[in-house]
């Protein structure tokens, strides 16, 4: 039997068998994927926004100062886009709240972190996150679901 998720107090650092809840910005510009190359040495690569919340935080709050820190620019919208359950490091578990921000100007990035636009269409994988879930983050599609049904209620009128 597996056990319930009841965690103690919070961790300033992760811990084995621990949870952290994350959150995920997929950056849109014009319908376009932006990214954001770093070249801080500890972390160097093609990267999107993303943090662990703070204990009690609210997600929107977070994702939010997560688009002011990255992207700089206002948004037009955020929107929460899918729920993902990953593993994580040390026998552990993140809970990954993806949000997708649509921009209404380019990031200018700074010394650390230069943004890069995708052109239509053009999708990457980022860690846990495979093209196909960048696409639909993108394109605004709704979460996939893993029993082959389609999402309750979409398109119909009552």
């Amino acid at each position: 039997m597996t056990g319930r998720a009841f965690f103690g107090p919070p961790h300033h650092a992760p811990a084995a068998g621990g949870l952290q809840v994350t959150v995920h910005l997929v950056p849109v510009l014009d319908g376009r994927l932006v990214a954001f190359d770093v070249t801080a040495a500890e972390a160097r690569g093609r990267w999107l926004p993303w943090s662990v919340i703070d204990y009690a935080q609210n997600p929107y709050e977070a994702a939010s100062i997560l688009a002011d820190d990255w992207c700089g620019v206002p948004l037009e919208d955020l929107a929460l886009a899918d729920v993902m359950s990953l593993p994580a490091p040390g026998d552990g578990w993140e809970l990954a709240l993806v949000f997708r921000a649509v921009l209404a100007a380019a990031p200018e990035g700074d010394t650390e972190r230069r943004p890069h636009v995708y052109e239509t269409g053009d999708f990457d994988a980022f860690g846990a996150f495979d093209p196909v879930d960048l696409q639909r983050w993108v394109e605004g599609s709704p979460p996939a679901r893993h029993d082959g049904a389609a999402p309750a209620g979409r398109g119909l009128i009552f």
